[in-house]
């Protein structure tokens, strides 16, 4: 009786199941090796950088595990110096940290890993963190004209005229402030455009305008609001230039009367006296009348003719006028004294002296 050995019946799906359980081992075991031998290679890269002596720079690094919502504090992060060229561009310093320190994380760090800006939840700034050391913003009321028809925009620089009356009477208007920087029209602190044509202002409405002043401009643009009226004027912002003058309606009245006496005087051209009375050629108590003189051509001289100039001179005025011989003066005008002054005129004048 011969000896049979028992036949044995292999399952195929577990005969492939032990076979892909083997394979991943292999691969896990091949992976971890590669993974191992690339991280030795690697630390053998830094350290052969670091024994070459090259540029190294010291970062913040948190000297535990930090969790998302997490804030930076000074015995929470500590200094690691690490070689420069290894490091991220937004890696954040040691001696930046301050400018850092007490910002919330939004992601998770390791110890000992450099913390990047990217790691920190970005601050906001609103419009009070715009405004440099020492400096204000103040928000003024105007009207269309005071906002040159809308025309101004964020960034301009405006001149400030200051309108108020004088205690003898009348209003000044004076120059208050120069080069003012305009910060926010209402609401709106940067310059509009069109889309379709980027750099083109749109118009826009505003009753409002806010500065650029320091603490004690502030206190005069105040007080400066309570004494008169101030009048907004836009201006170039590369024009650097300031002018000082003082204006009232005394000088335009002198400067109205000044032109209409000139140009009264023109046309008689010579032949007339001006009487100022008052002492003064010009100011508030100004009175003048302009009275012809008898015997007077109408060119100021007595010696070329009724005409003006002598048809010898073909009309024109000769270079060196000839003397004349002295001619018995013309007689007074009917009625006239010696001074040429009829009744009329010295009425004229006694009425201008007793204004």
């Amino acid at each position: 009786m011969g000896f049979k050995l028992p036949s044995l019946r292999i399952n195929r799906t577990w005969l492939m199941l032990l076979a892909a359980i083997g394979l991943a081992l292999l691969a896990t075991f091949l992976t971890t090796r590669y993974l191992a031998s690339r991280e030795a290679s690697i630390a053998a890269e830094v350290t052969a950088r670091s024994a070459k002596g090259g540029p190294r720079v010291a970062v913040a690094v948190p000297i535990r595990d930090m969790q998302i919502g997490m804030l930076l504090t000074d015995d929470g992060v500590a200094a690691r110096e690490v070689a420069a060229d290894l490091i991220y561009p937004n890696t954040i310093l040691a001696d930046d940290f301050a400018n850092y320190k007490g910002q919330a994380l939004i992601r998770s760090v390791l110890k000992g890993r450099p913390l990047l800006k990217t790691d920190l939840k970005p601050e906001v700034a609103d419009f009070s963190g715009t405004l440099e050391n020492g400096i204000r913003a103040m928000t003024v009321d105007i009207d269309e004209l005071n906002a040159v028809a809308h025309m101004v925009q964020p960034g301009n620089r405006v001149d400030l005229m200051l309108a108020m009356r004088r205690e003898e009477g009348g209003q000044t208007v004076v120059p208050f402030m120069d080069r003012m920087k305009v910060l926010a029209t209402g609401q709106r602190v940067v310059q509009e455009s069109d889309e379709k044509t980027p750099g083109a202002r749109k118009a826009s409405t505003y009753s409002t305008l806010t500065l650029e002043v320091t603490p004690p401009q502030a206190a005069r643009l105040t007080l400066a609001q309570d004494i008169g009226k101030l009048r907004y004027v836009l201006r170039n912002e590369k024009d650097e230039g300031s002018i000082d003058f003082s204006v009232n309606a005394q000088n335009i009245f002198d400067e109205i009367t000044t032109r209409a006496r000139n140009a009264k005087r023109s046309t008689t051209l010579a032949g007339v006296v001006e009487y100022i009375i008052g002492g003064q050629r010009s100011g508030p108590s100004l009175k003048g009348v302009d009275v012809p003189v008898p015997g007077v051509s109408a060119y100021g001289a007595t010696g070329y003719g009724a005409s003006g100039y002598g048809a010898a001179t073909g009309g024109a005025p000769p270079l060196v006028p000839a003397i004349a011989p002295p001619q018995p003066a013309a007689p007074p005008a009917t009625g006239s004294d010696s001074s040429g002054l009829t009744p009329a005129m010295k009425a004229e004048l006694k009425t201008l002296i007793e204004k």
